[in-house]
């Protein structure tokens, strides 16, 4: 059996298809698994519902949102009680645990093929090629095959298409407003062709509902301090507040208004929050994922069928307050918030082939650092990115770049290797971001101004796969590339 993750920063949660429908591998009246870890000496290391409860009383030995700090290089590891813990060792746990509450589900549900094959993923629509990397190594460490990676909205938009009432040749704009990033990307559907889903378009914002739930942490304090402007919250008071700001939040999709309460040393506050409150003090977020759907709106051109939302935070009513009043001539639908995306990796993982298959496009451009025009000025600063795929080139995508030796018998090549949003064919280095080199080995006996060529290619998922070869000898080389450090 193949399975689907949705590796989300709030939760996660594994889904299968289970005579031929896509299902949570989650137990009964479960929302998914919070994406939680803990430890202490006493406990070890817990993940999901323990941990999140361990760490409501002891704050300091809980990591949440690990999801966001993959890309932050300032935060490398994190201590707990004592013992260093590395980003991604912390997210190899997570997704073992989601595996193996997918394997108890199977087994309890005795489901005729009961091996997990692989995995599909699924990532933010714009998480860059070490992203996906880093995700690659901590699931592999916890012994998953990554069967492929697939971009949450773009998970979420093949999910629509495969629900029973879904109309095949229609476009839709994905909009996914999960924990920790506002994901949009529009697709269109085609089952008569080859290829079945089409992403015409994507972006991603790393706002999410972790921020709308910091804007009432901060709300609630703030009525705290009316009542007593001395007040001093420790850790385990910021751990009660936030507790009830994630209830509020909650409280107020369905109600205009919530009365609540919270103890600080001994001290309780009463206060009252209003959805109108709520709204006007986040609404600078929700504008922000606005214009990203109207750039992405307006770049695309063509005619929109629905306006889809997904992603727990989407059930806030001020979203769909937000896209009637811009969007009032496009329908909009609530579909699956908590479990689309899960699915779609799901229906990615079973379904799709070389024959019938998703066309994506590449979120990035892809460039390789040389000195330009070395043999005429011999000027080592003249250094300049040369593209080699470009952004939204279909996937796979490939180039090919080719370098020269200065000396006899180089055994050895560097390129520095570049990731932007620039289409042109050559740029400045301070207008992209390095993001590793290749190197290429194993060549012997090569001459001074022998080229290599380089056939750099993006694959479905997103990563990179490489290819070099002596053009004189035309022996192949080992390429790899080495990503920087996070």
């Amino acid at each position: 059996m193949k399975i689907g993750i949705d590796f989300g920063t709030t939760f996660s949660l594994p889904a299968a298809l289970i005579n031929n429908m896509a299902a949570t591998l989650l137990p009964g009246g479960s929302y998914g698994m919070e994406s939680v870890f803990y430890y202490d000496k006493s406990q070890g290391i817990l993940i999901g519902k323990r941990a999140e409860n361990r760490g409501e009383k002891k704050p300091s030995n809980v990591v949440r949102n690990v999801k966001m700090f993959i890309s932050d290089t300032e935060t490398a590891n994190f201590e707990l009680d004592g013992k260093t813990f590395g980003k991604k060792e912390i997210v190899g746990h997570i997704i073992r645990e989601v595996v193996q509450i997918a394997r108890e589900e199977i087994e309890r549900k005795q489901l005729a093929s009961q091996e997990i094959e692989g995995a599909v993923i699924s990532v933010p629509a714009a998480f860059n090629i070490r992203e996906l990397d880093f995700i690659r190594q901590a699931a592999e460490s916890a012994d998953l095959k990554i069967l492929g990676f697939i971009r949450e909205p773009v998970a979420a938009a093949i999910s629509y298409f495969n629900a029973p009432s879904a109309e095949d040749k229609k476009t839709i704009l994905v909009y996914d407003l999960g924990g920790g990033t506002c994901d949009v990307a529009i697709v269109r559907s085609d089952k008569n062709s080859k290829e079945w889903y089409t992403v015409l378009a994507s972006d991603m914002r790393r706002i999410g509902g972790r921020d709308w739930d910091n804007i009432l942490v901060e709300l609630i304090k703030r009525k705290c301090r009316a009542e007593n402007e001395d007040i001093v919250f420790g850790k385990r008071d910021e751990e009660k507040i936030r507790v009830e700001a994630l209830s509020v939040k909650h409280t107020l999709s369905r109600l205009e208004k919530v009365e609540s309460e919270v103890e600080i040393a001994e001290d309780i506050y009463d206060f009252e929050i209003t959805r109108q409150e709520f709204e006007k003090n986040s609404a600078e977020l929700l504008q922000a994922t606005m214009k990203m759907v109207d750039k992405l709106k307006d770049q695309f051109g063509g005619k929109i069928d629905y306006i889809v939302c997904v992603g727990g935070s989407s059930n806030m009513p001020q979203v769909k307050a937000a896209f009637q009043k811009n969007y009032p001539d496009i329908e909009l639908k609530l579909f699956e918030p908590e479990k689309a995306i899960a699915f779609g990796a799901a229906i990615y993982a079973e379904h799709f082939t070389e024959e019938n298959y998703l066309s994506d496009i590449c979120k990035f451009s892809y460039g390789a650092r040389y000195v330009q025009n070395f043999s005429k000025y011999h000027d080592w600063n003249r250094l300049r990115i040369y593209n080699i795929i470009y952004k939204d080139e279909k996937l796979p995508a490939s180039g090919e770049s080719v370098s020269y030796n200065i000396e006899d018998d180089e055994k050895s090549t560097y390129i520095a290797i570049y990731e932007s949003e620039c289409k042109d064919s050559i740029y400045l280095p301070e207008d992209g971001k390095r993001i590793g080199e290749i190197r290429i080995t194993g060549i012997e006996g090569s001459k001074k101004d022998d080229e290599t060529l380089l056939t750099m290619t993006i694959d479905k998922s997103g990563l990179m796969q490489l290819k070099a070869v002596d053009k004189r000898t035309g022996k192949t080389a080992k390429a790899e590339i080495h990503l920087d450090g996070y």
